[in-house]
């Protein structure tokens, strides 16, 4: 008797615990007692760089390491806001001494970037399109996703490393996100 009480036990908690692991699941949190709803993302205003001071570059690899080019972040120019949203300077200098700057962010935890402006060494002039868009997942040939993965970003935390840890790993070509 005892065998078929704790049976028909079983087979009763069984048979419940699915139903009530689906209640779980989909709880809505809205009536939670200490739910907050969260915020739409707010973008502070974003001036631009007057100047680009080439003599305060990081030079930092980028996965493919291609001879052709090499690339750079002004150290002054590297700020998270108060949106939480890390802004920067990229420089990329062609073996040519061609140079192609931006001015740029991204909102680490989301994987997002936006461009605010490109330029040469000498002058940023304003990107037409200033929309935040998905950073590549190929670090051997994007620099945004070399310094998203490896340097600027904090993956486990969604924050962004302190600058001077980012130019140290930078400095000592290694990365951030297994430390």
């Amino acid at each position: 008797m005892l065998f078929r009480t704790n049976l028909f036990a079983l087979i009763l908690l069984l048979g419940i615990a699915p139903l009530q692991a689906d209640n779980i699941l989909t709880d809505d949190a809205s009536d939670d007692l200490l739910y907050q709803p969260k915020a739409a993302f707010q973008e502070e205003q974003t001036p631009l760089p007057e100047r680009i001071d080439m003599d305060d570059l990081q030079e930092f690899e980028v996965g493919a390491n291609n001879p052709r080019f090499k690339y750079y972040v002004e150290r002054g120019s590297l700020l998270t806001g108060g949106d939480k949203v890390t802004r920067f300077v990229v420089i990329i200098r062609s073996q040519s001494g061609a140079t192609n700057t931006s001015y740029e962010a991204f909102r680490c935890g989301e994987r997002l970037h936006k461009v605010y402006a490109y330029g040469s060494a000498e002058k940023l002039f304003p990107a037409t399109e200033t929309q935040w868009q998905e950073i590549p997942k190929d670090e051997s040939t994007d620099y945004r996703a070399a310094l998203y993965d490896d340097l600027i970003c904090n993956l486990l935390t969604g924050m962004s490393n302190p600058p001077e840890a980012i130019f140290r790993a930078m400095g000592e070509n290694r990365t951030l996100s297994h430390d």
